[in-house]
């Protein structure tokens, strides 16, 4: 696993009349003075998704129209959605020059039914730090993604980003979030990024992440964070709970990754990871407290689930059940660095072949006492090259947002943050 880099929170600093039937009476057209919910529709009203923004205001709904957009967005409106008619039909580009497609800095923003790609930092970024200092910068005295120093409420639904140049989908010091039915690939960093917030109360579900140097990044992003129910398929890394000092908030605490289907995670086809390996399905990187349950993990070459350091942070009271792995090089790999315990975790009810230590859910069962008393580090070879994400193929065509899921009023909306994990299961093959 790579560290952090240095410098990431400095860094976050006419629409179709059936579309419109499908809103309900509470919102009125736009030329209305009515406090009631609008629809702004994009370019029927304003030219540009940025214009329409900067006229919304909360529990409006921007409707952009098919079309290619080449702008970046900031949003500083809190409560308002920005939604396409037709996921692959609306589409902001980036043309490899603009930084940001979506730039989120306000409360309660939902990103709805479109494509994002070519950007050169991120497809859609929420940014815990821009809404708490009100734009005024990093304060070095604060800590941001605690506290009252977040942004609160975010969901990113039915939303495709590819070969952006960070991530897909970014959500740092932010909290309250919802990331679904979305699909990343082409990003040499991660497809998915959540990042510095305690607690997060955040769910990935339904997503897709293949091709990206990284499916999922998770660092110090601790407390109520689901990561259920997608596919991590032909990254370098798939799943990647950890903790480091290039963020604040350490060590990471507190993510249950249940019910996805991991295979081939070291694809050459994907960007390299800059720095650490590659090759692991799901490896929980100097994390704490955290659930890996009912996965189907297979065909990764180095390992399927791993629990290890990350710098100088050991894995502590990580559970590894019921899990599924097959075809990897190592199944399942307890190799912390420098540590011959437990550190209470534990694996018990996986099906597998092969493991590092061997008998592994004998020499570290969840109940009963440990037998291990020496632990060798995960071995890992050097990444290999790979291509420039900005030639990584668009993706094919992806499921459109129904209409029955479009809430009249903007906005992030009532979150559904509860995970019944004891329903998940493992998925089919």
């Amino acid at each position: 696993m790579r560290p952090g880099r240095v410098g990431r929170a400095s860094r976050v600093l006419a629409a179709t009349a059936a579309l419109a039937v499908v809103l309900s009476p509470a919102i009125t057209s736009c030329g209305s003075d009515s406090a009631e919910s609008k629809v702004i529709q994009v370019p029927g009203d304003e030219p540009t998704i940025s214009a329409a923004v900067e006229r919304a205001r909360s529990g409006d709904v921007v409707l952009v129209a098919a079309g290619t957009y080449r702008e970046s967005v900031k949003i500083y409106r809190p409560g308002i959605t920005v939604r396409g008619v037709d996921r692959n039909a609306v589409v902001l580009d980036g043309e490899h020059r603009l930084a940001n497609g979506f730039f989120v800095a306000a409360d309660n923003v939902a990103i709805e039914n479109l494509t994002v790609h070519s950007f050169t930092q991120n497809g859609v970024v929420f940014s815990g730090i821009e809404r708490a200092s009100g734009g005024k910068g990093v304060d070095p005295d604060v800590v941001y993604g605690a506290g009252e120093n977040v942004l609160t409420g975010y969901r990113v639904s039915y939303v495709t980003a590819y070969n952006n140049g960070l991530y897909g989908v970014y959500a740092f010091a932010s909290r309250s979030g919802v990331i679904e039915h979305t699909y990343v690939s082409g990003h040499p960093d991660s497809g998915i990024y959540i990042g510095q917030c305690k607690p997060c109360n955040a769910v990935v579900r339904n997503v897709t992440a293949e091709y990206n140097a990284i499916g999922y990044y998770g660092t110090n992003a601790s407390g109520s964070v689901f990561v259920v129910n997608s596919v991590f398929r032909h990254n370098r890394l798939g799943i990647a709970p950890n903790s480091q000092r290039a963020e604040e908030l350490a060590p990471q605490e507190e993510t249950v990754v249940a019910g996805n289907l991991v295979v081939d995670n070291a694809d050459p086809a994907a960007p390299e990871i800059s720095e650490g390996f590659a090759g692991g399905g799901i490896a929980i990187g100097g994390g704490t407290k955290n659930t890996v349950v009912r996965n189907r993990v297979q065909d990764n070459p180095v390992v399927g689930i791993a629990v290890i350091s990350l710098n100088d942070f050991a894995p502590l009271n990580n559970r590894i059940e019921g899990n599924v792995l097959s075809g990897n090089a190592l199944d399942l790999v307890y190799g912390p660095t420098g540590i011959n315990d437990a550190g209470g975790n534990c694996f018990v009810g996986n099906t597998f072949a092969t493991s590092q230590p061997p008998g592994i859910e004998s020499a570290l069962p969840c109940s009963g006492s440990s037998t291990i008393t020496s632990v060798s580090p995960l071995e890992t070879p050097p990444a290999a090259k790979g291509p420039d994400y900005r030639d990584i193929a668009p993706p094919s065509p992806q499921p459109t947002m129904p209409t029955a899921a479009m809430s009249a009023t903007g906005g992030a909306g009532v979150l559904d943050l509860a995970v019944d994990v004891a329903a998940i299961m493992v998925p089919a093959a």
